[in-house]
Order: structure tokens, then C-alpha cells, then sequence
């Protein structure tokens, strides 16, 4: 198997998860100490509140892994067009 699928499976399948992971569980843990001082002020809406943060959490925790596995995305070298 090539080396460039190899590296590109083991983003996908491993890194991209873990890296979704650890960065929704450290913002939930920030959160956690924040969240209920604002539930408590939402009266309300502190269900739906909390479930919109904890989703908004979720998506910016996908796109900082996306933007962290990209850069590791293995591409082929451009090569250098002589004429």
C-alpha cells in the first residue's frame, strides 16, 4: 500500500476523532465552570440554551479538528515545470 494512503487513513480513522474528542471535552470542561451562571440568568430558555451550546461546542470542536488534520493531509510535491 502507498505511503500517502496509509498516512491518510490514519488521519481519518484515528486522528480526526481523537483531536474531535479532546477538544470538545476540554471546551465542555471550560464550559462547565461558565455555563451554569448563564443558565441561571436564562430563566426559561436554560434547556434549550444549554443544548445550543453544547452543539455549537460539538461543531467547533469537528472544524478545529478539520483544520488541524488538514494541515496534516499528506499531498504530492509539485514539481517544478522547466521550459
Amino acid at each position: 500500500m502507498n505511503g500517502a494512503i496509509v498516512a491518510k487513513v490514519i488521519i481519518v480513522l484515528v486522528a480526526f476523532p481523537v483531536l474531535v474528542h479532546a477538544m470538545f471535552t476540554v471546551a465542555m470542561l471550560v464550559l462547565g465552570l461558565i455555563l451554569p451562571a448563564l443558565l441561571a440568568r436564562a430563566g426559561d430558555w436554560s434547556d434549550l440554551t444549554q443544548k445550543a451550546v453544547v452543539v455549537a461546542t460539538f461543531l467547533l470542536a469537528v472544524r478545529g479538528s478539520y483544520g488541524v488534520c488538514r494541515s496534516l493531509w499528506p499531498v504530492a510535491p509539485i514539481k517544478k515545470v522547466t521550459a
